[in-house]
This record gives C-alpha cells, structure tokens and sequence, in this order.
C-alpha cells in the first residue's frame, strides 16, 4: 500500500510560519508589493480617464486601491515566494559589509563608558 502524500498545509498557517521567521522583511515584501500594486493600478486608471480635479485624481487613487484589493491573492502568493530570497539577499549583504552584529536596536554604542555613574 502506498500512504497519500502529505497534504500543504492552509496558507494561514504557511503565513504565520513566514511571519514568525522572517518577521519584518516578510511584512515589507508584503507592504512594497501593496503599495507598488496600488501605485501602478493608480497611474494606469488615471492615464485612462480624464482625471484634471482633485475628485478624478482621488477617484483614480480609490480605484486603484480596488484593483489591487483583487490581487491581494496574489500579492500574498508572491509574498511567500519572494520573502525567503530577499531575507538570503539581506543576509548576503550583511555579511559583506562584515556587520555580524544582529542587534540593530542597540542605541547604547555612543555612550561613554568612562562617564562616572550618578
């Protein structure tokens, strides 16, 4: 008897694993595709329509934001897709630039440490 092949599991639970270990780079893959995706839908719809007043730009903007509210899945698709090579490509260059400090919140680096304590 042969088993079934082990299902892939729901993309809710694919996204948290994303989520929980790429952590920032995976929200700003997912904010950098949204913004570029309503951007560009923006520029196509207004160069479509006669948008000279202030109402026929922002209506352009809101519909854009529509269409790209219909690609959301695939937004997330290409989220999952491309979070891991752009983490390996940050991780590439933080080695190159010999930074292996992991620590980036850490704001203590200028403080004199022979300052007397108070």
């Amino acid at each position: 008897m042969t088993e079934a092949p082990a299902k892939k599991p729901p993309l809710k639970h694919r996204l948290k694993k994303l989520m929980e270990q790429y952590g920032r780079v995976a929200v700003y893959t997912y904010l950098t595709l949204s913004l570029s995706a309503i951007i560009g839908f923006s520029i196509a719809i207004g160069l479509g329509t006669d948008a000279d007043t202030t109402g026929g730009v922002l209506g352009s903007i809101g519909a854009g934001w529509v269409a790209a509210k219909a690609t959301m899945p695939l937004r997330i698709l290409a989220t999952l897709g491309l979070t891991p090579l752009i983490a390996n490509l940050l991780s590439r260059r933080k080695k190159a630039r010999g930074d292996d400090d992991d620590d980036d919140d850490d704001d203590d680096d200028d403080l004199d440490k022979d300052a007397p304590a108070a």
